[in-house]
């Protein structure tokens, strides 16, 4: 009887733990972080690496990151989004993904991200979008309203805008690999006008100077075609906007087209802060994106 009675207590003990458990998936150190990253094949034959982290039991919330940029993109606010079930992908042609010779527009990186949630079995989910991360997640959530919970956009626009006589098409048209990740055009493109961990800027500089050359090129043709304000009322989830009032790539200009498109949307703008603000303050961009997601 007495035997009975502790083996009954040994699987309530083993069910309660079993039961209620949240696991959390720590956040990798930036030496650790690309080989902490995980991969999944889609339908379509592209291979996504990802970094998955935060409370397995919390809200699911996509990360997307900017041009060149990889899932490293999030390593400084990530930390402070750790209630959530983060998903950081890398996106075609960047970190660790598959690099195919085509195509690189918002609309195959929207349906590859469309296919990473179907392999996934993630049937809604929020999603953070920065710079061209940002315009993905315009289209993911016109295309496929159904999956989308809510939407923040960082340092975004409708229409960037390219083509010759850009900045983006006159210094990125010209290069040639290799690209030297601590050259004056790498220095310009991760520039900020506040400071930034070195530990995160250094790494993040030569992963994305080791971007393949066609990928730099095919992002920057599909970036001069289509204006995402045509699409834009068929986003049906609440949207927030991010915007460092310092930013050099899509201004002041850009972001009135941005509120004329999305009327509805919570606009935030960081006073003195740049194109990629949550690095610069990661803290406060994390507090506000996880209290608009969790309202």
């Amino acid at each position: 009887m007495k035997l009975g009675i502790m083996l009954l207590a040994a699987i309530g003990l083993a069910l309660s733990a079993g039961y209620g458990h949240t696991a959390e998936v720590p956040v990798p150190s930036q030496t650790d972080w690309a080989a902490a990253k995980k991969t999944v094949s889609l339908s379509n034959g592209v291979t996504l690496a990802y970094s998955e982290m935060g409370n397995t039991d919390g809200q699911p919330l996509l990360l997307i990151h900017g041009y060149t940029d990889n899932s490293r993109s999030w390593s400084l606010i990530a930390p402070y989004l750790k209630n959530f079930h983060i998903y950081a992908i890398d996106l075609r042609g960047h970190g660790k993904s598959s690099a195919p010779d085509c195509c690189y527009t918002y609309a195959d990186f929207a349906n590859d991200t469309f296919l990473f949630l179907e392999a996934m079995k993630i049937d809604r989910i929020s999603v953070v979008g920065h710079s061209l991360g940002s315009l993905t997640a315009q289209m993911l959530a016109a295309q496929h309203p159904e999956k989308i919970e809510k939407v923040v956009l960082i340092s975004s626009t409708v229409n960037t805008g390219g083509g010759p006589g850009s900045w983006l098409w006159d210094n990125i048209t010209p290069l040639q690999p290799p690209i030297d990740p601590n050259g004056k055009f790498m220095m310009d493109w991760y520039w900020n006008p506040n400071p930034v961990d070195d530990a995160f800027i250094k790494p993040e500089r030569e992963e994305s100077a080791a971007v393949p050359i066609q990928v730099w090129k095919g992002v920057l043709w599909g970036t001069t075609t289509g204006d995402l304000s045509k699409t834009a009322s068929l986003i049906k989830a609440p949207m927030m906007i991010l915007w460092g009032d310092q930013d050099q790539l899509f201004d002041s200009s850009h972001q009135e087209k941005l509120k004329a498109a999305f009327p509805q949307a919570r606009f935030e703008a960081f006073k003195g802060a740049g194109h990629n603000m949550f690095w610069e303050t990661p803290e406060k961009a994390a507090a506000l994106i996880a209290s608009f997601l969790t309202k």
